[in-house]
């Protein structure tokens, strides 16, 4: 909840909340992940042709996008 100052009749900025950075580090890691299945070469591992890193990292790019949201809307209720 922002305070008010009362010297200059302003309101004073809340803090973001931990879901907003936590989005923030699944939302690198989720394209940093993706980027990985897109360029790196295919080594022959069991269940390669499933392309784990690329599920992988579009199940952290949506959880991202989501706890950001999350966090951002968090901070403006209230």
């Amino acid at each position: 909840m922002a305070e008010f100052n009362h010297e200059n009749g302003a309101r004073e900025a809340e803090p973001l909340p931990i879901w907003f950075f936590v989005g923030v580090i699944l939302l690198v890691f989720g394209v940093l992940v993706l980027a990985g299945d897109f360029v790196g070469e295919r080594r022959p591992t069991v269940l390669a042709e499933t392309r784990p890193g690329l599920w992988w990292g579009a199940i952290m790019l949506v959880a991202g996008v989501i706890f950001t949201a999350l966090g951002l809307v968090g901070r403006h209720k209230g």
